[in-house]
């Protein structure tokens, strides 16, 4: 039997909601829970392999820390799990040793400089939030500390004592975030220290990773699940596909050695700028980053008739929309392959393109160890009828 997990801020923070549980235990709730939806909503599939995590603690290389000041001290941890309390907690297992240190150190420097945290409902204070974000392979961190205004006292001296928390920490952005909102960062940001990103290495490629850009939080399960969908696709070398919801272009890279084109679309302009440097770095030639709203780019490609081998989409835990699923059945790629880290998005999606698409095969890779979360892929394949129409 694998051995439980401890922590001490369990009860009260609640965001590793299976931790009371056995590690094998916990694989065997989430393949469950993505087979029973698909039961549901009368699919006749199931998911048989569910990719484990060889390490399931210290795996995250992103950490969100909110603060809050209440009766004279400062809080610093996540939100309790369904709720906007901060839970005060001084270590996260799921968190790497650096990660907990420069957390830590943080509160303190905040608290000694008496720079207060924001509250909403006053609207008085500067701090907000704080995103520690950290290359695995090379070891480089990069601190995102999120304010309510521009002007931020001690702001030189912050830095400074920042800095000289570890020599790992590469740069520090100043992100500006003043609309009462739960998302985390602002539109405006300025490098107060260091060239404004982090590099990491997947595979054999190296990716530049800044405030802004997705990437996928578990480092270790990452490579294994861009493995799979190699696997599944099973590329001849002589494809175009599009590559959706594209983020820096991790999977289109890793990809782009199996066809002839892809091409990736995101519509965050500083995650698409580091995607054509990333590409540039790994001398990556038949890439091409779009700026633009993966719905909004899929129709064009409708409008203008351009045909497609494939699509890789990737969307967030919304999901897809339902325009972009329409345009993928007027465009009839002959494959797509579906990265989903929501299984109630990803069935939703699935019972629009189930009109023109079969699903081939799936699998779960635990990307979200100790949590509900899990990651699935499903590749699909163009209806039999369909193909002969086209032939």
């Amino acid at each position: 039997m694998v051995k439980k997990v401890f922590c001490k801020h369990f009860s009260k923070c609640g965001n590793c909601q299976l931790l009371n549980k056995h590690y094998s235990d916990t694989l065997s709730l989430k393949k469950n829970l993505v087979n029973n939806l698909f039961k549901k909503n009368n699919f006749q599939f199931k998911v048989s392999q569910l990719i484990s995590a060889d390490e399931n603690i210290k795996y995250r290389n992103k950490m969100i820390i909110s603060y809050r000041y209440k009766n004279g001290k400062l809080f610093s941890g996540f939100y309790e799990e369904n709720s906007h309390r901060v839970v005060d907690i001084d270590n996260c297992i799921m968190h790497t040793d650096i990660q907990n240190e420069i957390f830590r150190k943080l509160k303190e420097i905040f608290h000694n400089l008496n720079i207060m945290a924001y509250d909403e409902d006053s609207k008085n204070g500067l701090l907000r939030y704080v995103i520690i974000r950290e290359a695995f392979f090379t070891n480089e961190i990069l601190i995102t500390i999120v304010t309510a205004s521009e002007i931020f006292p001690s702001r030189s001296l912050v830095v400074k004592k920042i800095r000289s928390i570890s020599p790992k920490i590469k740069t520090i952005i100043q992100n500006i975030n003043p609309r009462k909102t739960s998302i985390v960062l602002g539109e405006k940001e300025q490098i107060l220290y260091g060239e404004g990103f982090i590099t990491d290495k997947i595979g054999n490629l190296f990716f530049r990773i800044t405030s802004k850009s997705f990437y996928q939080v578990n480092p270790y399960q990452t490579l294994k699940l861009y493995n799979k969908v190699r696997e599944l696709a099973k590329f001849k070398g002589d494809e175009i596909i599009v590559d959706a919801y594209s983020g820096v272009g991790t999977i289109g890279m890793i990809l782009s050695q199996d066809v002839k084109e892809v091409i990736s679309v995101e519509n965050n302009k500083q995650a698409v700028l580091a995607g054509i440097l990333n590409a540039k770095m790994n001398k990556i030639t038949n890439i091409y980053f779009k700026c633009d709203d993966a719905t909004h780019f899929l129709q064009d490609l409708e409008k203008n008739k351009v045909k497609l081998d494939a699509i890789i989409m990737d969307p967030p835990r919304s999901g897809s929309t339902s325009d972009f699923l329409k345009s993928v059945l007027a465009i009839k790629p002959k494959k797509i392959i579906y990265v989903s880290c929501n299984p109630e998005t990803l069935i939703r999606d699935l019972n629009i393109l189930k009109k023109k698409y079969d699903i081939v095969t799936g699998l779960c890779v635990d990307m979200f160890c100790w949590t509900n979360h899990i990651e699935t892929v499903i590749l699909l394949s163009k209806k039999e009828r369909f193909l002969c129409k086209k032939l």
